[in-house]
């Protein structure tokens, strides 16, 4: 219960309470929140009180609201900083959450001219395409398209790769662990088609990730992802060296 008491507000108390429901994540980011209801029982305030508290948390980005589900925590904006090693799925583990896949599409096909340069092959050679939606919790989070020579992952099933994963899968066919990752990013404006797997606005702002991906000096993927701006972002780290003048 709130104190009425204080020379603070009810809202403003209510405020710091939430707020420190979410810091101390007795609420874990992305679950569900109490109801309005639920909030003005538990802290002897009224349901308006309760409504612009919240609407005030929404706006601050702290909490974000679901048409017909409720009132969730907002998921962190990762941040990951560009060096030799590369891994979504270690960033968002850091923050105590889930991420897994939903395969859209795999199968063989024929290399370009590019891809075809980048594997050291000939063109026209077989590759695995890969096409898949990265959730986190159960909140869309990227599309992402990969292409692997064939003979890394020769005999993989979709199972596997939903199970374990692109890595995984490929060590288990090749014993070829990746190693080394080359990580381009820029803010584009997402393609109608990719936007409607995204569930966003055609042209809306996102973050395109193109990633190299070597083992042994050789590239064993090329990936293309398309991430969605608000919910992630690069820094970029140098060491300078110390020059005499």
């Amino acid at each position: 219960m709130l104190d009425d008491t204080l020379p603070v507000t009810l809202q403003y108390q209510l405020r710091g309470k939430l707020l420190e429901k979410i810091e101390k994540k007795f609420w874990s980011p992305g679950s569900q929140i109490q109801s309005e209801r639920e909030l003005c029982e538990e802290y002897g305030v009224s349901r308006i009180t309760v409504r612009e508290v919240l609407k005030d948390l929404v706006k601050e980005g702290y909490l974000v609201r679901k048409q017909g589900k409720g009132t969730f925590v907002s998921l962190p904006k990762f941040e990951h900083e560009l060096t030799s090693s590369y891994s979504l799925s270690q960033e968002i583990e850091k923050e105590g959450l889930l991420s897994n896949f939903q395969i859209l599409g795999f199968h063989k096909t024929k290399s370009t001219e590019f891809l075809a340069q980048l594997f050291g092959a000939n063109a026209g050679e077989h590759v695995f395409e890969i096409t898949r939606l990265r959730f986190i919790g159960d909140e869309l989070f990227a599309w992402e398209r990969a292409y692997t020579p064939s003979s890394v992952m020769e005999g993989a099933t979709m199972e596997e790769l939903q199970s374990d994963g692109l890595y995984a899968t490929i060590y288990r066919h090749s014993n070829l662990m990746a190693e080394e990752a080359e990580v381009e990013a820029q803010a584009v404006n997402c393609p109608g088609d990719i936007a409607e797997f995204l569930q966003i606005k055609k042209n809306a702002a996102v973050l395109h990730l193109t990633r190299l991906t070597s083992a042994q000096d050789h590239c064993i993927e090329f990936c293309e992802s398309y991430i969605r701006s608000e919910k992630y972002k690069y820094k970029y780290k140098q060491t300078l060296r110390k020059k005499n003048y």
